[in-house]
């Protein structure tokens, strides 16, 4: 009887050569990073239940889903640049001036409540045309564009319209201090994210964006308008900017510069969209993973704050928790010669 000699059927067809197995880096590359992200977030939940008192209540939730409220949209306004390969640091003074403008319009310069609102938007808008128009025709890049918008417009307005710390929200107000009240922050927070989603992943204008973002070159030569398109992402993160600055005024019934003019927050929401996946790269992250990582931000400061840890500890713990988040992403996914030679940040 003649002896069968074993043959390897994982290889291709008749080649008897067994495929390799992935590296560790690829197979961890494969994983959506925002489903790791609401894991880990999940885990956190579930010690801080057992350890930390108050944590796993009702009202401590209901209380983390409306102050977080204003982190979740403006980490999808940083999100959507980065997925567009740039970043916009300008969102601070955007914040600050929607907050604090508004009711300096308001209160000493006759604007009714809309007209404020209006006004601030169009501040936002132009904040946004000139970024994407910097970065995008003149071709600056978006870091330093972004940095300059932003001390120019706080400045600007710090010197000709603003003239006080606090900035309390009127009494008759009626549209901010809706939107600000009980549940409808979480609400409004919930249905950017959704519409992010939508936008991101079944309008062409959300498909284009991450093609830009993955290969400007390439999106080029396919007949992508990469220019208007970039425009149109600063756009967007001005004017999600300013529904965040209004935010805040009707949560918090006021706007102080005591508290700072929104470094912080401008900080959790980068963090938030990169620790959920979205790459610095360009052209990678869902906006999943940035409701992962906001929940997982949200869920940290609410912790600190129970353990009565300092907020200059916690500000620390947050930027390690960035770097390590930018390392990861630079490990599972190098930049190749041709990200290299194309737009920095």
């Amino acid at each position: 009887m003649p002896t069968l000699s074993p043959t390897l059927d994982t290889g291709p067809a008749g080649s008897g050569v067994a495929e390799p197995k992935p590296a560790l880096r690829d197979r961890l590359a494969a994983v959506d990073q925002g489903l790791l992200i609401a894991g880990v977030t999940i885990a956190m939940v579930l010690v801080g239940a057992i350890f930390v008192d108050g944590m796993f209540t009702l009202d401590n939730f209901l209380t983390m889903a409306r102050l977080s409220a204003p982190l979740a949209i403006l980490a999808v306004a940083s999100a959507i640049v980065i997925m567009a390969k740039n970043v916009d640091l300008s969102v601070v003074a955007v914040v600050g001036i929607a907050g604090m403008a508004s009711v300096q319009l308001w209160n000493k310069h006759g604007f009714a409540e809309w007209q404020a609102i209006l006004a601030v938007a169009a501040v936002a808008l132009v904040i946004g045309l000139l970024n994407g128009w910097l970065v995008a025709y003149v071709e600056i890049p978006a870091l330093f564009v972004t940095l300059g918008t932003w001390k120019l417009f706080e400045g600007l307005f710090n010197v000709s319209l603003l003239d006080t710390q606090n900035y309390p929200l009127p009494r008759d107000s009626q549209i901010v201090a809706a939107i600000g009240s009980g549940p409808i922050p979480a609400v409004l927070a919930l249905s950017v994210l959704v519409g992010a989603w939508a936008f991101m992943k079944y309008t062409s204008y959300g498909q284009l964006i991450r093609a830009t973002g993955d290969s400007p070159a390439a999106a080029r030569l396919t007949g992508v308008p990469v220019r208007p398109l970039v425009v149109g992402t600063f756009v967007i993160a001005a004017l999600l900017a300013c529904l965040v600055g209004l935010l805040q005024l009707g949560i918090n019934g006021g706007y102080s510069k005591a508290y700072g003019s929104g470094e912080d927050l401008m900080f959790n929401a980068i963090t938030a969209a990169v620790i959920g996946g979205v790459s610095l790269t360009g052209g990678r992250g869902t906006i999943f993973g940035v409701f992962a990582g906001t929940a997982f931000i949200a869920i940290f400061v609410n912790l600190m704050t129970l353990l009565d840890v300092s907020v200059v500890t916690s500000v620390v713990i947050r930027g390690a928790i960035l770097l390590l988040a930018l390392a990861l992403d630079a490990w599972l996914h190098p930049r190749d010669e041709e990200t290299a030679k194309s737009d920095d940040l």
